[in-house]
C-alpha cells in the first residue's frame, strides 16, 4: 500500500504541470484522432480553436462510434484518462443530459453547465457541459474555470471540425 502511495506521488511530481503556460492548436493535436471518427461517427465534433494549459507535454488519443465520440490529451502516450497524467477530455454524446449543477452563460445564447473540481478518494478536474442538436458536449479539464468558459465558447462559435 505504502509503494503505491509512493510511486503515485513520484508519478504525480515528475508529471506535474511546468511554471509557463502553453497554447495548444486544440484540432491539429487531433487532426489523425478527427479524420478516423468522421468516418465513425455522424455526430458533430465541437472542439476549441486552442487550450492554454501549464503542462510541458500533450499526447492526443481519441474514439467515436455512431451516437459519440471522445478525445483526451495526456502528459503521456497511452495515459487513457488516468490520474496524474490526464489534462483534458473532449466529448460529445447524442442524446444525453447535464449533470453538472451549476448553471452559467455561453456564447451564443447557450446554458454551460458547470461542476468545480471535486475530491474523494482522488480528484475529478472541473468540468463544463452544454447542448446543441440533441448532443451533450463536455469539455473536462485541468485548467481554471474562465479557461474551460472560452474553450466552449471558442468551440460553439468555430463550429464542427
Amino acid at each position: 500500500m505504502r509503494r503505491t502511495a509512493f510511486l503515485s506521488l513520484v508519478l504525480t511530481l515528475l508529471l506535474a504541470p511546468t511554471a509557463a503556460a502553453r497554447t495548444v492548436d486544440v484540432p491539429k493535436l487531433f487532426a489523425t484522432q478527427l479524420q478516423r471518427a468522421h468516418a465513425q461517427t455522424p455526430v458533430q465534433i465541437l472542439l476549441p480553436t486552442t487550450m492554454r494549459s501549464d503542462f510541458e507535454h500533450f499526447h492526443a488519443e481519441g474514439r467515436a462510434r455512431p451516437n459519440a465520440w471522445r478525445f483526451d490529451i495526456g502528459a503521456v502516450r497511452g495515459c487513457n484518462g488516468g490520474g496524474a497524467c490526464f489534462i483534458a477530455e473532449f466529448r460529445g454524446v447524442r442524446g444525453r443530459s447535464p449533470s453538472a449543477p451549476r448553471t452559467l452563460r455561453l456564447t451564443r445564447g447557450r446554458t454551460g453547465y458547470y461542476r468545480p473540481s471535486k475530491c474523494g478518494a482522488s480528484c475529478a478536474p472541473p468540468l463544463l457541459q452544454w447542448r446543441e442538436r440533441r448532443t451533450l458536449y463536455t469539455i473536462e479539464a485541468k485548467v481554471a474555470r474562465h479557461e474551460l468558459v472560452r474553450m466552449a465558447n471558442s468551440a460553439i462559435r468555430n463550429g464542427p471540425r
